[in-house]
């Protein structure tokens, strides 16, 4: 098919973004309005700052409380003439999409493992197994219940829990440093089942997004992404992109996505020690949420993942991808380090960035929505306080 032909085939289809409400799914929501596309967007009530319905780009908006309710109302686009493209933003939705799949597939365009019941690969112990069936470095591991010590495993050592879609999935995050450290921790949690890995001090965390089609036959990763800025414990709001080439890790990657037999959106992790080694860290099979920095890159990967999709093959002949080392910052969570890196500097990486997770110069109402609200729930917050004293 000539582009345009494909183009015009892309918009005859429906898209249908399932998500929370987020930068992540505000982004795809961008990417593809970009394109000429505004999606129906199917959005979970979580109580957050709202962002979706404030965008140019949304088109029909359906808010639902629980993820049954959402694929039901996903069912009813269900189209075998024209199967509408279903984008994913977090693993709660991802698993549900596939204890469905049999009664979408074939009515819809989705991320999925070829098959229903899939879901062992959000299970952070399988992906450790299998990147280390792939060759990737993988800090030791081993899964218990909570309260249990670890039997395999030498101090310090990370909490994390078995799966991202699971209670308590970023709040059980720690590093503790001996048995009682561990123990006191415990205490604290509500994860039901946790990994435990040994503790590799970083000196960075690097990632690449792509794209993967026919269950891992070809695989497309335009940029290698380091974060500048981080925790012990998680990534952070700073970050540069530049083209990716490194034809060995790309094989090891292709590798895990043929095991897995994935088709869709993904990215895939890992730590970089203080020798520069790389160590696996996770895969997420759909949308991460930093998935506008491809975007900034020049490649719209919602839209190459919807065309590639039709086309059974990745065509990058009519690409531009950024060709130089280009920064993106996470203002909202990012602002935090200000006093850290210095107010100065930080305004200054700030302004000099190449792109942005909440502001938008074509899609601004969301930024400005964003912080009215972020500060009325500061000031309800405040004035609840002095009321109750």
């Amino acid at each position: 098919m000539k582009e345009i032909s494909i183009d015009t085939e892309i918009k005859k289809h429906k898209h249908i973004l399932v998500c929370g409400d987020n930068t992540n799914s505000l982004n795809i929501l961008r990417s593809l309005g970009e394109k000429g596309i505004c999606p129906t967007t199917i959005v979970q009530e979580e109580g957050h700052i709202q962002m979706l319905k404030n965008s140019k780009y949304i088109g029909e908006a359906i808010y639902v409380n629980g993820f049954e309710e959402a694929v039901t109302k996903l069912l009813e686009y269900a189209d075998k003439l024209c199967p509408p493209f279903v984008y994913i933003t977090d693993d709660n939705h991802l698993q549900i999409i596939d204890a469905n799949y049999d009664s979408l597939q074939g009515k819809f365009y989705f991320f999925n493992a070829g098959s229903q019941g899939r879901t062992q690969f959000l299970d952070k112990e399988q992906q450790c197994v299998l990147a280390e069936q792939c060759g990737f470095s993988v800090p030791k591991f081993e899964e218990i219940d909570r309260g249990q010590l670890p039997t395999k495993l030498a101090y310090p050592v990370i909490t994390k829990t078995s799966n991202s879609y699971s209670e308590g999935w970023k709040r059980d995050v720690t590093i503790c440093y001996s048995p009682q450290e561990l123990s006191e921790a415990y205490s604290r949690m509500i994860s039901k089942q946790l990994l435990l890995q040994e503790y590799v001090e970083k000196t960075g965390e690097y990632s690449m997004q792509g794209i993967s089609i026919n269950g891992g036959d070809m695989i497309y990763m335009p940029f290698e992404r380091m974060y500048l800025r981080y925790t012990k414990t998680s990534f952070g709001g700073y970050m540069y992109y530049q083209p990716f080439k490194n034809e060995e890790l790309q094989r090891k990657v292709q590798n895990m996505l043929k095991k897995i037999r994935f088709s869709g959106c993904f990215e895939i992790e890992f730590l970089v020690d203080k020798e520069q080694r790389l160590h696996f860290l996770e895969i997420n099979l759909r949308f991460s949420a930093s998935n506008y920095g491809i975007n900034i890159g020049r490649i719209n990967l919602p839209y190459l993942w919807a065309k590639s999709t039709l086309l059974q093959t990745i065509d990058t002949r009519d690409l531009n991808p950024r060709l130089e080392r280009y920064y993106v910052i996470n203002e909202v969570t990012d602002i935090q380090m200000a006093k850290k890196v210095g107010y100065f500097k930080w305004l200054k990486q700030f302004i000099n960035a190449d792109g942005y997770y909440l502001w938008n110069r074509e899609d601004k109402k969301p930024f400005f929505s964003w912080w009215r609200q972020k500060i009325n729930r500061k000031v309800a917050k405040i004035l609840h306080i002095k009321k109750a004293g």
